[in-house]
């Protein structure tokens, strides 16, 4: 339960001397607590008897309802910055101000969805669960911890999902080229959070090669795509899926050359 403690300690620019506030943002914890679980499913019935899901979950929960509230309170400047009230007797904050609190508020919310992810990962009913399958469908799983390595600083969960269609057509090429079985091999162990240090460094060498992609510079793909299968190809044995599929029989492939005292002299 969202009690006026747990909000005010989420969003301090909302605390306030009396209840009155909270109330006017109270009619929106249930979107919020609808919101939670979306990402949650079969984790959201007990999640406030597990410690390492009750606090991002909380965080969701209450960013999301104050997400959706704000538009409908008054945004004011106060002495500590900016802030909201319930009534008209201070002076309102700038429209840059307001929206500059209302991203900020979304930011946190996306920061937030990612951490409950990631402890989500510790419940095996949630990892055996579709919505976990669909969340860890791409490499790119956590926007403010994986997105900065592909070049995007500002990156959080909505801009992930904007960037969606074109990381997963980015991750079709990469696919090509390392195999669908290596691809998956990553995806499951992230979502186990069981990876080995050679796959962080693929995951991350992806990942520098997806950001090279989304910019379009095409030479600094190939480049990270080259250094992406030698590290592979150096690392053979800790990439059975890899080494065993058709991407590797075709990184490897030489091509026939004739020599002078062929019999047959071969074309292409």
């Amino acid at each position: 339960m969202i009690t006026r403690d747990i909000f005010e300690s989420v969003c301090p620019s909302a605390v306030m001397p009396t209840d009155a506030l909270f109330e006017r943002i109270a009619d929106y914890i249930a979107q919020g607590e609808a919101y939670a679980q979306r990402f949650m499913r079969p984790a959201w019935d007990n999640y406030e008897g597990n410690a390492t899901l009750a606090t991002p979950a909380r965080r969701v929960i209450c960013l999301e309802a104050y997400n959706l509230a704000l538009p409908h309170l008054d945004i004011v400047l106060t002495e500590t910055g900016i802030g909201v009230v319930n009534n008209q007797n201070v002076a309102p904050a700038s429209a840059e101000r307001v929206n500059r609190l209302r991203q900020q508020v979304r930011d946190s919310r996306d920061d937030a969805v990612d951490d409950l992810i990631d402890a989500l990962r510790g419940v095996q009913a949630w990892r055996n669960h579709i919505v976990s399958g669909e969340l860890f469908s791409l490499l790119v799983w956590n926007a403010h911890l994986q997105m900065p390595i592909m070049g995007i600083a500002d990156g959080h969960r909505t801009k992930l999902d904007e960037l969606r269609p074109k990381i997963t057509a980015a991750e079709e090429l990469l696919q090509q080229r390392v195999s669908w079985q290596l691809l998956n091999e990553l995806r499951n162990a992230q979502l186990e959070n069981s990876t080995t240090a050679n796959q962080n460094t693929v995951i991350h060498k992806s990942l520098l090669l997806i950001g090279s992609m989304l910019r379009g510079d095409v030479d600094e793909a190939r480049f990270q795509m080259a250094k992406l299968v030698e590290f592979l190809e150096q690392h053979l044995s800790d990439f059975d899926s890899y080494a065993n599929s058709s991407a590797h029989q075709a990184n490897t492939f030489t091509p026939y050359e004739n020599k002078k005292d062929d019999t047959t002299y071969f074309f292409g």
